[in-house]
């Protein structure tokens, strides 16, 4: 054999460049991190992203830097895939900056979005314009991919914005297919961004970014910033003494932070407060967070290399976003993002997204954990590669991972055991306000009973105490504080002009129907066969701790066996205020409900006008009703009613200098639902209330 032919080349086809492009990424948006990371370890101090999705089978993607830009020389190296960037490429910066990539392969990043991209490329001397065509040839199987220079004049988008940039590297992918990516996964690219790098140690190098969805939309670019949520935190591990990045101050800002937990079970008012809880990496037992090990070089030899683990490892209070948005607005949580993952970062770019799943820990609260932490040990110049051949893991036999996976172990042990300890807590002070709640509802009970019993003469002492006792021990199975907030309408369906007006215009403002016991209303889809299932809901809905009574009394509630049932029994559980008493006159309101508080009476000479009385007493209760329902969606993490303007009305003589009206001062919307249901059904209504006095009258 001759020596030409004791050696053979490797031929690296399209197709290999596709398929090794393919591999390497699962999805978009590793890919233009990928980019990113290479625009940053070409010396750019930023890098801007654009995404025109106007079509989204067919998008267009810019990214450009401001970095040293290539030369002839760097073309050449750039079409090489597979080198060691650090070794082959001179450092282009002088500061902190670590070189991210290390094997030369992240321009596949390019070919995974686009098979039709140009890259522009500038430096202080020269500038050169270059396209890549995927074209894979059947016919030619040695022809090798390449790219080819190019004097196209090429729209680019961002133009401007490039042109702003003295050096640096812009690449325009055209024909990408980003369909499937609804508006939410585009919101999260942001924030899936800026967890791809540690922004914070990064020495001030930026991420800028704009998505386009609409044509002839103004390009503007926003920086790409972490967003963590701190504040739903309750505990935080981290490394006081981390080099390079600001987030141990913006931790220890939060030192005194208090986090609510709501006690469900209650009546929605009380929480446990607990003040969050930091600590630095070197104050936990048993961790040592810093060392040395030995490890074998890429030349085969053992050496003693130094280790820190430096970032921050945090148990959330809740990872409910209805809650956790309480305590830290900047939590978001969907199925595009999920920021509740401890993220790997090597070299300030993230290595692995959730090292949580490496631990294999299955322990309660181990889903609460978020964290960033850095071990650069893992990706040392002098040491071997470690990461996984579709660069979305690490070798998990290698003893660096072997130690960091020990170190982190203790590290959420010791976060967890903390929030078991917690939850403890939390449970013991429920339990303990529960049974205060429960004593004090029964001792005010045994309180009214035992004053109201005491007013009947008929009955001897010894009665009267026997009877309290028999009553009070009946009830206390009953009085039990309830977590809802709801308002009962006790009224008689003869009177529901009224009581529908109070119905509606309170939905109108926002109140929902799972917040009424209302069994006049006309949307009403409840339906009782007998009077004793009614009875039955009528005492559990009055039975409960949180709902405020609203009476509307008249000739015909006295009348009925049921609204006087439910006027007794809403009397003899709640303390004189804790209801509103309304009624057409002063007689016809039963003396045991008159609580001297918040009562009015609506009818003047047989009308029920809107004057001035009528409208004050009107927002005065009405707010009083919101009041008490917010105080419901406070605890639930709901949106809050908002109430009535309190107006303050001039006096009649002012009015008549203003030649106005007093229902000029008043609310329009009070206006017209009055208008509707009570004004314009108010002579049918009179009129049946008044049948039997007509008739006697005439006799």
């Amino acid at each position: 054999m001759s020596n030409e032919n004791k050696k053979m080349d490797f031929s690296f086809g399209w197709l290999a460049l596709k398929l090794l492009g393919k591999s390497l990424y699962s999805n978009a948006w590793s890919a233009i991190s990928e980019l990113v990371a290479n625009g940053f370890d070409a010396g750019a101090k930023n890098v801007y992203v654009y995404i025109n999705i106007t079509k989204k089978d067919d998008a267009i993607i810019e990214l450009f830097d401001d970095g040293i830009g290539m030369n002839s020389e760097g073309i050449a190296t750039y079409v090489k895939v597979g080198f060691n960037k650090r070794i082959d490429l001179h450092k282009p910066t002088d500061d902190n900056y670590m070189t991210m990539g290390r094997k030369g392969i992240g321009k596949l990043a390019a070919l995974y979005l686009s098979e039709n991209y140009y890259l522009i490329t500038k430096t202080t001397d020269e500038e050169s314009k270059w396209q890549m065509i995927y074209q894979e040839n059947s016919n030619d199987e040695n022809e090798r991919p390449f790219l080819s220079k190019t004097e196209d004049k090429i729209d680019i988008c961002c133009d401007k914005d490039w042109k702003s940039c003295l050096t640096g590297t812009l690449l325009q992918m055209n024909h990408v297919n980003l369909t499937g990516l609804g508006d939410v996964a585009f919101e999260a690219l942001s924030k899936k961004l800026s967890n791809f790098f540690a922004l914070d140690s990064m020495d001030g190098r930026q991420i800028y970014l704009c998505v386009n969805d609409q044509a002839n939309t103004t390009i503007s670019f926003k920086p790409v910033k972490k967003e963590i949520a701190f504040k739903n935190m309750a505990f935080i591990y981290y490394n006081s003494k981390e080099k390079h990045s600001n987030t141990p101050k913006i931790i220890e800002d939060n030192t005194g932070n208090i986090i609510k937990f709501s006690l469900d079970k209650l009546n929605g008012k009380q929480f446990y407060k607990h003040t969050v809880k930091i600590e630095d990496f070197d104050n936990i037992e048993n961790i040592q967070t810093h060392g040395t090990i030995s490890c074998t070089n890429i030349s085969g030899e053992e050496v003693k290399k130094e280790y820190e683990l430096t970032g921050w490892i945090g148990l959330h209070g809740s990872i409910d976003n209805t809650y956790a948005v309480q305590n830290d607005p900047l939590f978001s949580r969907n199925k595009f993002y999920n920021p509740i993952q401890l993220r790997l970062y090597v070299r300030n770019k993230l290595a692995i997204e959730n090292f949580l799943n490496v631990i294999n820990n299955t322990q309660a609260f181990v889903n609460y954990i978020e964290g960033e932490i850095h071990f650069d040990i893992l990706d040392e110049d002098d040491l071997p590669d470690i990461a996984t051949s579709n660069r979305q893991s690490l070798d998990e036999h290698d003893p660096r991972v072997l130690l960091l996976v020990e170190i982190i172990k203790k590290v959420v042990s010791s976060l967890i055991s903390k929030r078991t300890d917690l939850t403890k807590q939390i449970k013991n002070q429920q339990k303990d306000l529960l049974a205060k709640q429960n004593d004090n509802a029964k001792k005010q009970f045994t309180k009214e009973v035992e004053s109201e019993i005491e007013n009947l003469e008929s009955l001897t002492k010894s009665q009267k105490s026997t009877l309290t006792t028999i009553v009070s021990n009946k009830i206390k199975g009953d009085v039990v504080p309830k977590s809802d907030y709801i308002v009962f309408i006790s009224h008689s369906r003869e009177d529901k002009i009224i009581t529908d007006f109070i119905y509606h215009i309170l939905k109108y403002k926002g109140a929902k129907d799972s917040e009424f016991f209302y069994t006049s209303r006309d949307d009403n889809v409840e339906q009782y066969s007998n009077p004793e299932s009614l009875a039955v809901q009528i005492k559990e809905n009055i039975l409960k701790d949180n709902v405020l009574l609203l009476y509307l009394t008249s000739k015909a509630y006295k009348a009925s066996e049921f609204c006087m049932f439910e006027g007794g029994a809403g009397w003899a559980t709640r303390s004189v205020g804790e209801y509103i008493a309304l009624s057409l006159t002063y007689p016809e309101m039963p003396k045991f409900i008159t609580n001297g508080k918040l009562e009015f009476c609506f009818e003047k000479n047989r009308d029920i006008p809107l004057d001035r009385s009528t409208y004050l007493f009107i927002i005065k209760m009405l707010n009083k009703v919101i009041k008490h329902l917010n105080a419901g969606r406070r605890a639930n993490a709901e949106t809050e009613i908002p109430e009535f303007e309190d107006t303050t009305m001039p006096s009649d003589l002012e009015l008549a200098k203003q030649k106005k009206q007093v229902t000029d001062y008043m609310d329009n919307d009070i206006k017209e639902y009055w208008d509707f249901y009570i004004t314009q059904r108010l002579r049918p209504y009179m009129e049946k209330r008044y049948k039997n006095n007509n008739e006697k009258d005439k006799n």
